[in-house]
């Protein structure tokens, strides 16, 4: 008589087969589970962005840019430095209505002096313009009013990184596609820089009597997001198939004995 699947998988070798098989596949899902854990990453709301902290105390010019700095409110007493300013393209400024317009910004080499020390540079984002003229405008008005070093501006505002560097359409122009604080060292002749790896968007228009159709810049700050980690994910996926594959291989190997028997018979 042949032996069904049934009554071969029945016998104690296969029996303790399985006990094996159940045991590697509990294990591989909960690594399976593990994994899957950490492809999903909640970040909540930081209740203390609106806190206003020292530009000094919260990030150092030597330091690489930390995602708990983003969206920061820092202060700074700063030195201007007008005839480096320059305009930045694909702005959307924030309107009250959740909507945004897009247009310009208009950004600033700012130093703070330390104690003795070297100066310190910070990019200041100063003002929002809807057209690249009106933007240039200003940053003429600027260069040409006297604004200057000896001049100590208070600027409360948020930190941000540093965006990944565009391809500039006119070399010698002084607009950008984006907001890179690397490439802007490159354009400004900093002496010895010591450079924080943020930016700052100022609350209030530097120079505002000379923005005539400026704005103060509007951006949105972070709520509670929600991250998938697609590495982690295929991860998991991998571990969930290996506990299948377990299960698979003691039905395999059950078969393979099962017509091992019937051609012995």
């Amino acid at each position: 008589m042949k032996p069904s699947f049934w009554q071969v998988a029945r016998r104690p070798k296969w029996i303790g087969g399985l006990a094996i098989a159940l045991l590697l596949a509990v294990l591989f899902a909960l690594f399976g589970n593990w994994q899957l854990s950490r492809s999903v990453r909640v970040t909540p709301s930081d209740t203390n962005l609106d806190q206003v902290v020292a530009l000094d105390e919260l990030a150092d010019p030597a330091a690489s840019f930390l995602d708990v700095q983003a969206d920061r409110r820092v202060s700074a007493t700063v030195w201007i430095h007008p005839s480096t300013c320059v305009v930045i393209a694909n702005r959307n400024q924030l309107l009250d209505d959740g909507t945004t317009k897009p247009g310009f910004w208009t950004v600033f080499d700012a130093v703070r002096t330390v104690d003795s020390t070297e100066a310190e540079h910070v990019a200041i984002a100063s003002a929002f313009f809807e057209t690249f003229d009106e933007a240039s405008v200003y940053c003429s008005k600027v260069s040409s009013s006297g604004l200057a070093f000896d001049t100590p501006v208070d600027v409360v505002g948020r930190y941000e990184p540093s965006e990944v560097p565009k391809a500039r359409e006119v070399a010698d122009s002084n607009l950008f596609e984006s907001l890179s604080v690397e490439q802007l060292i490159n354009i400004w002749p900093l002496k010895q820089p010591q450079v924080y790896s943020g930016f700052v968007i100022s609350e209030q228009i530097i120079a505002k009597h000379l923005a005539e159709s400026g704005e103060a810049i509007k951006i949105g700050i972070r709520k509670s997001q929600t991250e998938l980690n697609l590495l982690s994910a295929f991860y998991a996926i991998e571990w969930i198939l290996f506990s299948g594959f377990a299960l698979f291989l003691w039905g395999r190997l059950v078969q393979d004995e099962r017509k091992r028997i019937e051609g012995e018979g």
